[in-house]
């Protein structure tokens, strides 16, 4: 027999509907809750500084284009040796002729955590090729960060090497 209250009998299933509204509640309620999250915990910036960011950015697209001016190419290996590592770079010009009298520098810089910058000094070998002894605290993926630079002429390098 069916329950009447206020003049309408209610079956089994009264209460079905409720919980289409209950779970439409509870989703719109974690839905405001990661809403106010967000916007309380993003600033909007993507990175710091971005005016400076941009201006570097049109000097790195800058340097690229004189690079390929240029025509210089450059090859680099890292080699363990004595408890460190001997890092060659071989420079060569658009026609592959070696390029000798650079001023060479650089350093490696750990990219998956933060240690400082480890310095290198490149010495002049002859046949286009420059090398120095490094010794690197970690085994693993280094980013080389060299120039070389000649007569007002500037080439820039960033290469991942790894150290076994």
């Amino acid at each position: 027999m069916d329950t009447v209250i206020t003049g309408k009998p209610q079956g089994r299933g009264h209460w079905i509907p409720w919980l289409f509204v209950g779970g439409f509640a509870i989703i719109i309620a974690v839905n405001a809750v990661l809403i106010v999250q967000a916007v309380r915990t993003f600033s909007g910036l993507v990175v710091e500084q971005p005016y400076k960011k941009g201006i570097e950015y049109n000097a790195a697209a800058a340097q690229i284009d004189e690079q390929r001016r240029l025509g210089w190419t450059v090859s680099a290996a890292l080699t363990p040796q004595d408890g460190g590592a001997v890092v060659e770079l071989r420079w060569a010009d658009r026609d592959g002729a070696p390029l000798d009298g650079l001023s060479v520098a650089g350093e490696f810089r750990r990219p998956v955590e933060n240690l400082p910058a480890v310095p290198v000094a490149f010495i002049a070998i002859g046949g286009g090729r420059y090398r120095s002894f490094v010794a690197l605290p970690k085994a693993g993926a280094w980013d080389l960060h060299a120039s070389a630079s000649r007569s007002g002429a500037r080439f820039l390098l960033a290469e991942r090497l790894v150290q076994p």
